[in-house]
């Protein structure tokens, strides 16, 4: 994220120094709470600790020592140590100490130090307290409380309070309170 920023910042100076307009471009860059950059309907701040930068119509915010990226009419917050990336029409939000990547019509939301990733056709990951989430091609997964969440291929998989659930091909698996669920080919599975 540092070279992007840096590069962009070297590009605008380069044009403004050469009396050229940039070019048709959308892009933000705000770091340690300096817009550095404004060009279209990007939008982006950050703090005198973060770093925030938005391109083709999308928005990053980023305070206390985080980083957003958000590229292609998607949205990125980061706030308190954290980091969060969404890429083309996609939503990540990543508070406290944690990590959120959203892509491809996708949301990621994590926070007090988690980590939650979605990948493509509408997949969902939300994370917290200590947990890990990671939903792929059109599925949802949900971990909180030092769990671990993981599902893809259109399935749902939801785990809490110590947790581990895994579901695949269309499945469910549901993970409560010290338990292990792993569910494939379209099946069920709740633990305890």
């Amino acid at each position: 994220m540092v070279l992007l920023a840096a590069t962009t910042m070297m590009a605008a100076m380069m044009a403004m120094s050469s009396g050229v307009a940039l070019a048709q471009g959308d892009v933000c860059v705000s770091i340690k709470g300096e817009e550095k950059v404004q060009n279209g309907s990007s939008t982006c701040s950050s703090d005198s600790t973060s770093q925030a930068v938005a391109v083709k119509n999308s928005g990053a915010f980023a305070i206390g020592g985080s980083k957003a990226k958000a590229i292609n009419n998607s949205f990125a917050g980061a706030d308190t140590n954290s980091e969060a990336t969404a890429i083309n029409d996609s939503g990540a939000e990543a508070r406290i100490d944690s990590e959120a990547t959203a892509t491809n019509d996708s949301f990621a939301q994590a926070s007090n130090n988690s980590e939650a990733t979605a990948i493509n056709n509408d997949s969902f990951a939300q994370a917290i307290n200590y947990s890990e989430a990671t939903a792929t091609n059109g599925s949802d997964a949900v971990a909180f409380d030092n769990s671990e969440a993981t599902a893809t291929d259109g399935s749902a998989a939801a785990a809490v309070e110590n947790s581990e659930a895994t579901a695949t091909d269309g499945s469910t698996a549901l993970a409560l309170d010290n338990c292990s669920a792993t569910a494939d080919d379209g099946l069920t599975v709740v633990c305890p």
